[in-house]
């Protein structure tokens, strides 16, 4: 089996790199320069018509989508552990995770990818402080509910594919320059996550794959 994860720094990626580095696969990661607009190009289109990273391909089959891939590794690596075995727990692991898709990374790409809503830029300037709003209200959420469990973990008592994306909303949050201080628990938990030795795998591909490339 091949598999490679199509991915750019700082995007929704990160959440399949670290589940792929959890689950000791042995995978290809390919960076996407969105900045020099590679995910616009013949050959990436060719890969996902859309131009959104990440994109999995596995045997030459893309599978894009963030949730769609991590439900694929959690299936493929079972032991893993990344989705909860209990129904109801399962269930609201993919509530948050379509959250965070649906809510959280379209406030981020008001701020970062205005372009994708408007032309005018007049309108893309306007974008930002709502987007800002949002996704301040996102971490709010993300704080209560990081306080209501005595889990290390955001659901369940083992780290899985929510806790993985979790990740990807604090490193936006830190680039967005938000004050740690308005989620104080939710940010000592992506802390001690982050010190996980397989994202800290995660990251350390991310920096040698875009270094190799650059």
């Amino acid at each position: 089996m091949t598999i490679s994860l199509y991915f750019a720094p700082n995007s929704s990626a990160f959440a399949p790199l670290v589940a792929l580095e959890e689950a000791r696969a042995n995978y290809r990661a390919v960076p996407v320069s969105l900045a020099a607009g590679e995910q616009h190009g013949a050959a990436y289109r060719a890969i996902n018509p859309r131009g959104r990273v990440p994109t999995l391909v596995v045997d030459g089959t893309p599978i894009p989508e963030v949730i769609a891939i991590l439900n694929w590794i959690a299936d493929r690596y079972p032991d893993t552990g990344l989705l909860p075995a209990v129904p109801a727990e399962r269930a609201q692991a993919f509530a948050l995770m379509s959250w965070i898709a649906s809510t959280v990374h379209v406030a981020l790409a008001q701020v970062r990818r205005p372009e994708r809503y408007a032309d005018d830029p007049a309108v893309r300037q306007a974008l930002d402080a709502p987007g800002r709003a949002a996704f301040a209200a996102a971490l709010v959420e993300l704080e209560k509910r990081s306080t209501a469990t005595a889990s290390a973990y955001l659901i369940g008592d083992r780290f899985g594919a929510v806790d993985a994306y979790a990740l990807v909303v604090r490193r936006w949050a830190d680039g967005l320059g938000i004050d740690r201080s308005s989620f104080p628990s939710f940010a000592d938990r992506t802390d001690a996550l982050f010190a996980r030795p397989s994202v800290r795998r995660a990251l350390d591909r991310e920096a040698l794959t875009l270094a190799a490339a650059a």
